[in-house]
């Protein structure tokens, strides 16, 4: 950063008012470009020459495949089974650079078809116009679901003019009107039969004749969303390249008293460096982002990444993912490693990427396998990347110089080949005219978008014909291993008795981990008798039901426990008998725990299956001196979510487990870190002191006992918590509340219940990849205006997105809430009042981008001192 700065030092203004873009940060100074970066034009180039600008890895090419003015605006594309290509063509986007104009219903979705088989798009048929900044397109059924925020709709073309006349509204919140930059996007059609979209808080089951089932799910990254042929998804936000659910998102809400911490991971570093092809002085915040050079040396505007699932690249490409950086001009290959049931990532490429582009118009903004193996990229062709309300004037600049605002309309779309590839006749993939046979034999196909194809169709169809042959294929270990795990996915899409427990008895025994751990995950659904399932989520209806699951079925599950060694399988073995909510269940957890409880991620998986058993699941660990080397993690997380719950039957019967005699050292040491680990802790990480409904009794006598090694915890434990009638416990600075105040608490307690917990979770701890934590918020906590504008704009944090509610909730709803969430889990802050959020209001009328961390400091540094006590 001093080595930016040092540059453009001397070349520095303050930005004028008039100057001042609705991007630029309050009193930053925004550098020239230094005199030696060399800028060259940036004119609008035939589909031709922009190829000439390609440099693609060793023995790859970029091929046509469709281009202005056939198309216009490319964001998104989808294969249709009978090769047409289906283009969602954003027209309304920017089209000056203040974005004026851009809410007229202009955009629209086109369907191309190659009507003489050379690999080219010539032919184009309007499904839908009037379009207002549509973000999404999914093939579902017999119509198309299309994302034109807030609606997600369900259009269909009833009378086979290929043009849509029917649409159905499935979702009213599918993202939002005011900031194109974050809003819901996606739909991906994943193996488990849900269509996931990022930057939405909902996932959508296909029902058949036009209806859907909704359910929630975490919030996932920014633009684009994919997944791997195990069927985990990933997906990214504008700085954050790659991410994915390492454990099933069904599974995270189990536990109300424990957030799993991998819901998402993180496969490479925010700052991952990249190596664009030319200078790159059209980005946002040039002057402190480019180095000596001019050039972008980390992502900003990570877009639509895809896994690789093809045979066409050479057999070292599989599963690598890659992921567009349109501000860079460049396409980049993240190297994918497993280990332990964990992926991570690192860069294919050292001073270069898979594709960069000397066209500074070259915007790759997303990316998608073909029926062919190819990988195919949206190119959007276009000066403009930056939406209005992010573009500082250093950017405004840059456009205005040198004419980037000018042409509009344009758009590529690219097929990235081995050298010797032959061109594709996309009238040959014939899969919309399939018989279920067919189908069914296309599962064991080598790419992986005739694989996901098959099964939809099969899926959507729901023909009894299909259900013997894929039956036969989960059982033929000669068939490839990919085939025969998304014949089990199919068969559980089809539902009824589709899937049988015959079916699922091979999937365990299958010698492929993903297969068993999915037939696993499958077997949920018979836990209870309830075999007969429509299309809904196996595992809501588990997790529904009270009763204890059927006993054989446990039996057959603990004996894999001793059997399969996989990573994979001991994950998903540790999710399932969590479901299973029975003595027998957690034995096998316990055995389970004893030879693979360090395993990554498995002491969450386990202890999210806990709720409420975990004091019997500590004690049956206690007595096992084997769990002594593995078990550690789970008494830490289980120790902790006990404290969390605030049950003071629960709590005592767990202190008595840590100071009890007959524990022995190796089980109490993690039992006290998860005391401390209960202690309540600020988003930054600051400690706070905790607070138990009971006197910690055993914990204060093992303080007090001598020669224990355990007495120095355990001492600085007893000071770190709080309980009623210790000393001092009970002073607060909190005034009381008066009657109205008393009353707005209550009423944000039920508003809190319905629209905040969710993702929040009750007791305000949040949900790894979903919401941060409100305890001890420094932002919960301060200045009640910076607050309030928060839930009335919403606010961005790393990979994580919170809505607006400025057009959901009045002014007393929001006070109501934030009154709750000040005087909630310890916190003693004043009330706040619906004149705050009024101002607020008023304040931010003209403004749509959510808040940063950074907006919110300049914030609090420009507002008159608060007088108020916390």
């Amino acid at each position: 950063m001093a080595r930016l700065f040092g540059l453009f030092s001397l070349l520095s203004l303050l930005l004028s008012a008039a100057q001042a873009q609705s991007g630029d940060r309050r009193g930053e100074v925004q550098g020239s470009l230094p005199a030696n970066i060399k800028v060259p034009p940036a004119p609008v180039l035939r589909p031709d020459v922009e190829a000439a600008t390609f440099k693609l890895a060793p023995g790859f090419r970029a091929e046509l495949v469709a281009a202005d003015p056939l198309i216009g605006d490319p964001i998104a594309v989808q294969f249709g089974p009978d090769g047409r290509l289906w283009v969602l063509e954003l027209r309304g986007y920017m089209p000056n650079v203040e974005a004026q104009g851009e809410r007229e219903p202009v955009c629209m979705i086109a369907v191309l078809a190659d009507s003489d088989g050379d690999g080219r798009y010539d032919q184009r048929t309007v499904f839908a116009d009037k379009l207002v900044l549509p973000r999404a397109i999914s093939l579902v059924g017999d119509g198309l679901l299309v994302a034109e925020p807030p609606h997600l709709w369900f259009m269909r073309d009833t009378n086979g003019d290929g043009v849509a006349d029917e649409k159905t509204e499935i979702a009213s919140d599918y993202g939002n009107t005011t900031n194109p930059e974050h809003n819901a996007n996606g739909l991906l059609w994943a193996m488990d039969n849900w269509i996931y979209s990022a930057n939405y808080t909902a996932r959508f089951r296909w029902l058949g004749e036009g209806k859907f089932l909704r359910d929630a799910t975490i919030t996932r990254g920014q633009w684009g969303i994919t997944q791997d042929d195990a069927g985990r998804i990933y997906y990214n936000s504008n700085s954050d390249p790659l991410r994915y659910d390492a454990v099933p998102s069904a599974y995270l809400r189990r536990n109300p008293w424990f957030s799993a911490a991998g819901t998402a991971v993180q496969l490479v570093p925010g700052s991952l460096r990249i190596w664009p092809g030319r200078v790159t002085p059209g980005v946002n915040r040039g002057y402190k982002t480019l180095n000596a050079e001019g050039r972008l040396t980390a992502m900003t505007a990570a877009s639509g990444p895809v896994v690789y699932r093809g045979a066409l690249f050479p057999a070292e490409f599989h599963g690598d993912a890659f992921v567009p950086e349109p501000s860079a001009n460049l396409i980049k290959r993240i190297k994918l490693t497993e280990k332990e049931g964990v992926v991570s990532g690192a860069n294919a490429y050292e001073g270069t990427e898979f594709m960069t582009s000397t066209d500074e118009r070259f915007r790759p903004v997303n990316l998608y396998h073909g029926p062919d193996g190819a990988l195919y990229v949206v190119d959007l062709y276009r000066g403009i990347l930056q939406h209005r309300i992010y573009i500082t004037s250093f950017l405004r600049q840059q456009i205005d110089q040198r004419g980037l605002a000018e042409g509009r309309g344009l758009g590529r779309i690219w097929r990235i080949v081995p050298d010797g590839a032959s061109r594709t006749n996309f009238k040959t993939i014939a899969l919309a005219g399939a018989t279920p046979g067919e189908l069914v034999a296309k599962l064991g196909d080598a790419n992986g978008w005739v694989r996901d194809t098959a099964q939809r169709l099969l899926v959507e169809k729901r023909d009894a014909a299909a259900v013997p042959p894929l039956r036969a294929l989960v059982r033929d270990a000669a068939r490839p291993a990919l085939a025969r795990l998304h014949a089990l996915w199919t068969l559980d899409g089809i539902g009824g008795d589709a899937l049988d427990a015959t079916t699922i008895a091979a999937g365990w025994a299958d010698q492929d981990a993903r297969v068993a751990a999915a037939a696993i995950r499958l077997s949920e659904r018979f836990f209870r008798g309830a075999g007969s399932l429509p299309a809904p989520e196996h595992g809501q209806v588990a997790r529904a039901a009270s009763k204890a699951a059927d006993p054989a079925w446990v039996a057959r599950l603990a004996s894999l426990v001793g059997t399969r060694r996989e990573p994979a399988v001991r994950l998903q073995l540790a999710l399932t008998l969590g479901e299973a909510k029975s003595p027998a269940g957690d034995l096998a957890l316990r055995d389970l725990v004893i030879v693979a409880g360090a395993q990554p991620l498995l002491a969450d998986a386990v202890v999210s299956g806990l709720g409420g058993r975990e004091n019997g699941f500590i004690e049956l660990l206690v007595q096992q001196s084997a769990a002594a080397a593995q078990g550690g993690d789970v008494l830490r997380l289980a120790t902790s979510a006990v404290l969390k719950s605030g049950d003071s039957a629960r709590i005592e019967r767990l202190l008595g487990i840590i100071g009890a005699e007959v524990t022995p050292e190796w089980a109490r040491v993690p039992m006290l870190a998860g005391v401390r680990y209960f202690l309540p802790k600020s988003p930054e990480g600051r400690p706070f002191p905790g607070r138990l409904p009971i006197e910690p009794k055993p914990l204060i006598a093992l303080a007090s006992k001598a020669g224990s090694p355990a007495a120095p915890i355990a001492k600085q434990l007893v000071a770190q918590l709080k309980w009623p009638g210790k000393p001092g416990a009970d002073a607060s600075n909190a005034r009381p509340l008066t009657p109205d105040e008393q009353k707005l608490f209550e009423k944000g307690q039920q508003t809190f219940a319905v629209l905040c917990a969710a993702c929040h979770q009750p007791n305000g701890q949040g949900l790894a990849g979903l919401a941060p934590s409100l305890i001890y918020s420094r932002w919960v906590l301060g200045d009640a205006r910076v607050l309030a504008r928060i839930v009335l704009n919403g606010k961005t944090q790393e990979n994580l997105v919170m809505p607006p509610w400025k057009a959901a909730l009045d002014d007393q709803s929001i006070a109501a809430v934030l009154t709750f969430v000040r005087r909630s889990w310890g916190h003693d802050a004043d009330p706040l009042t619906p004149a705050v959020v009024a101002e607020g209001r008023k304040a931010t009328a003209a403004r749509d981008e959510p808040f940063t961390d950074e907006d919110l400091q300049e914030l609090l540094q420009t507002l008159p001192r608060e007088r108020r006590r916390r």
